[in-house]
C-alpha cells in the first residue's frame, strides 16, 4: 500500500529532520548525514546526563540542606531545653524605643551593688563559722550485755559444742548520748576535757537518740579471754572514723559465743576538731599546759619567746634559746620558720578514755550499774544553723519565689528582644526592599554553607533560579522568621 508523501510509517524513525533538508529540498547524500546526527545524539544525551546529574544534585542537596536544617533546629530547641536562659538584660538602644528601659537598669545595677554586699557578708559568716569557739558538752555512755543459750546447771562448758546455731552468746552494748548544757549532773561537775566520771545512772526514759559515731574518733573493745578456746572472731574489736562507708550510729553492739564472765576493756578517743595533742613533760611544764592545739602551742611558744627577749637583735627570724628550751630541743639557735618542726616531736596522742567491764552470763539482761560521762567539745548548734541558712541564701520558699521572678523577667526581657528584632527587620525592608533581600538571601547562601560543612554550595547553581525553588527554602524561611 503507497503512502502519502511527508507522512511516516508507524516505527519507522525519521532519520531526515528538517535541517538535514538540502537548498531545494532534497534529502542529502546518507554518507555525509552520519556523522552529524550521531553528534546530535551524543549531545541530546550528554544534555541529558547533565540534566539528571543536576536534578540529584538538587535533591541531594535539598536532602542535606533540609537535615541540617532539622538538625540545627532540633539542637537548638534541645538546647533552649536544658540550658535555662539567664541574661536579663535589655538589648543595647532600647532606650530610644522604651524610654522605662533606663529604669530597669538603674534597678539591675542597684542589684548588682546588693548581691556583691551579701556575697562579701556571707563570706565573712563562712570565716567565723571556723572562728566560733566550741561549746563543751557531756557524752553519757550506757553499758549493758545480754545472754542466750547459757548452759544449765550441771553442765560443764567444756562438753558445749561452740559451732551450733544454739550454743551460748553474749552481746555487749554501748550506746552514747549527747547531753544538753542545762542538765543537773552536768552544771554540778568539773572536769577537764576528756576526762573519765561516774554518775548514778539516770533512768531509762532519759536515753534518747544520738550519733554516737559523730563524737568519737577511735572506738577500742578488748576482750581479755583465751583466744585459742573462741574462733568466733578477734578478742580486739576496733572502730575508727572515716575507715568504713558507715552512717552515723548511736550504738554499738558485739556478739561473741561463750558461757563465761569477760572482762572487757572498753578504751575511747572523742573526736575534737581542731585536733588536740598531748604535750611531753618538759614542754608542758614550760608552757603551763598538758593538752592544746598545734596553733595554740606555737603561740604559747612565741609569747615565751617574746616575753624573755629571746629573738635576735641582728636577725629578726632568729631565735636564741635560752638554757631552759636549749634542754628541751637540743639546740641553741633555730629559724623562726621552724619552730613548728622542733615542736612536731614534742606532740603525742591523747590518752584514750578506759572503761573496765565485766560481761556477767548470770541472768539475760545485764546493765551497769553506773553511766559513764566524757566531756567532748561541738559547735553551738543553734549558731551553726542561722549560720548555715544565711550562708545557703534563705529559707526554701523565698529562693523558690525569686527563681520564678528571675524567670518571668527573663521571658519579658526575651520578648522584648524579639520585639525589637522584628522591629528592625521590618523597617530595614521598607527602607530599601530590594536591597535587603539582596542582602538577606547572601547572608542566608553564608549560613547554608557553614551548616553544609564541607560539602559546599556549588557557585553556579546559586546562580540559578530553580535552586531557591526547592523544598528546602521553604523550610529555611521559616526556621529563620521562628528564630528572629
Amino acid at each position: 500500500m503507497m503512502m502519502a508523501s511527508g507522512q511516516i510509517r508507524p516505527g519507522q524513525m525519521n532519520m531526515f529532520p528538517s535541517a538535514a533538508v538540502g537548498g531545494m529540498g532534497m534529502p542529502m547524500g546518507m554518507p555525509g548525514m552520519m556523522p552529524m546526527n550521531m553528534a546530535n545524539m551524543q549531545m541530546n544525551m550528554q544534555q541529558q546526563q547533565q540534566q539528571q546529574q543536576q536534578q540529584q544534585h538538587h535533591a541531594q542537596a535539598s536532602k542535606r540542606a533540609a537535615a541540617a536544617s532539622a538538625t540545627a533546629s532540633a539542637a537548638l530547641e534541645a538546647k533552649r531545653r536544658r540550658v535555662h536562659p539567664m541574661d536579663r538584660s535589655l538589648p543595647p538602644k532600647i532606650e530610644s524605643l522604651v524610654p522605662e528601659a533606663k529604669l530597669y537598669a538603674s534597678l539591675q545595677s542597684n542589684e548588682r551593688k546588693i548581691d556583691a554586699a551579701i556575697a562579701a557578708k556571707r563570706a565573712q559568716l563562712l570565716e567565723s563559722v571556723v572562728k566560733t569557739p566550741k561549746v563543751k558538752r557531756t557524752l553519757r555512755l550506757y553499758i549493758e550485755n545480754t545472754a542466750s543459750n547459757q548452759s544449765s546447771a550441771g553442765i560443764s562448758g567444756l562438753d558445749i559444742d561452740l559451732n551450733l546455731d544454739s550454743a551460748p552468746s553474749w552481746t555487749l552494748k554501748i550506746h552514747g548520748v549527747l547531753v544538753g548544757a542545762n542538765t543537773e549532773n552536768e552544771s554540778n561537775r568539773d572536769g577537764a576535757p576528756g576526762s573519765l566520771e561516774t554518775i548514778v545512772s539516770a533512768p531509762a526514759d532519759e536515753i534518747k537518740p544520738a550519733k554516737l559515731s559523730a563524737l568519737l574518733r577511735t572506738v577500742q573493745v578488748k576482750l581479755i579471754r583465751d583466744a585459742s578456746l573462741y574462733t568466733d572472731g578477734g578478742n580486739t574489736i576496733e572502730w575508727r572514723k572515716g575507715e568504713s562507708p558507715t552512717k552515723d550510729f548511736d550504738g554499738i553492739e558485739i556478739t561473741r559465743k561463750g558461757d563465761t564472765e569477760v572482762q572487757a576493756k572498753i578504751s575511747l578517743i572523742p573526736d575534737i576538731t581542731p585536733e588536740r595533742y598531748k604535750l611531753s613533760a618538759e614542754l608542758s611544764d614550760v608552757l603551763d599546759v598538758h593538752e592544746e592545739t598545734k596553733t595554740n602551742v606555737v603561740m604559747r611558744l612565741w609569747q615565751y619567746i617574746k616575753m624573755h627577749g629571746l629573738q635576735d637583735v641582728d636577725d629578726k627570724r632568729m631565735i636564741n634559746f635560752d638554757e631552759t628550751l636549749n634542754k628541751i630541743f637540743k639546740t641553741k639557735k633555730v629559724l623562726l620558720t621552724h619552730l613548728p618542726d622542733l615542736l612536731s616531736t614534742h606532740f603525742l596522742p591523747l590518752d584514750p578514755v578506759i572503761i573496765e567491764y565485766t560481761i556477767k552470763l548470770d541472768q539475760p539482761r545485764t546493765v551497769s550499774p553506773v553511766s559513764y560521762e566524757i566531756e567532748v567539745e561541738i559547735d553551738e548548734p543553734e549558731i551553726t544553723r542561722k549560720i548555715g541558712n544565711v550562708v545557703s541564701g534563705g529559707d526554701t520558699a523565698s529562693l523558690k519565689e525569686i527563681a520564678l521572678i528571675d524567670d518571668e523577667i527573663t521571658k519579658l526581657v526575651q520578648k522584648v528582644t524579639q520585639a525589637k528584632h522584628k522591629r528592625e527587620f521590618m523597617l530595614s525592608f521598607a527602607k530599601d526592599p530590594v536591597g535587603f533581600i539582596n542582602s538577606w538571601v547572601a547572608s542566608q547562601t553564608r549560613d547554608l554553607e557553614v551548616i553544609l560543612g564541607d560539602s559546599r554550595i556549588n557557585a553556579e547553581e546559586a546562580r540559578r533560579s530553580s535552586f531557591y525553588k526547592e523544598n528546602w527554602v521553604n523550610e529555611a524561611v521559616f526556621h529563620y522568621l521562628n528564630s528572629v
